[in-house]
């Protein structure tokens, strides 16, 4: 059953996410639409409902919340909706999946962001 208002479309772009305040945890985003976006969960506990940031690609806070968690992924739902636009731009930057030959942990350094207070 399908029940996204948007659809989702594929990417393969750096993303980090924080969730209450703990540490900063580096993705690779999977896919994404204006409502929401997955991601591998890592090595990270993510609680369903539990809310958090995400950094995509160089932008954000999104704020959102866990909505699912499911066989290592994570499914987000943003706060507020992304414009079109800038989900365009998040598709052009689309990087090509290297995963085959790239081992854990090798991201390209991001902005040092902090994390905001949820309230």
């Amino acid at each position: 059953m399908q029940t996204r208002k948007k659809p989702r479309r594929m990417i393969n772009v750096q993303g980090r996410y924080f969730t209450g305040l703990g540490s900063p945890v580096d993705v690779m985003l999977r896919d994404i639409s204006e409502g929401g976006c997955s991601f591998p969960a890592g090595q990270q506990k993510v609680v369903i409902g539990s809310p958090i940031q995400v950094y995509i690609a160089g932008s954000g806070p999104h704020r959102g919340s866990v909505r699912w968690v499911e066989d290592g992924q994570v499914g987000v739902i943003f706060t507020q909706p992304l414009p079109p636009e800038q989900v365009e731009q998040f598709q052009g930057s689309h990087v090509p999946d290297k995963s085959a030959e790239a081992t854990p942990g090798e991201f390209e350094p991001m902005p040092d962001v902090r994390p905001q207070r949820f309230c």
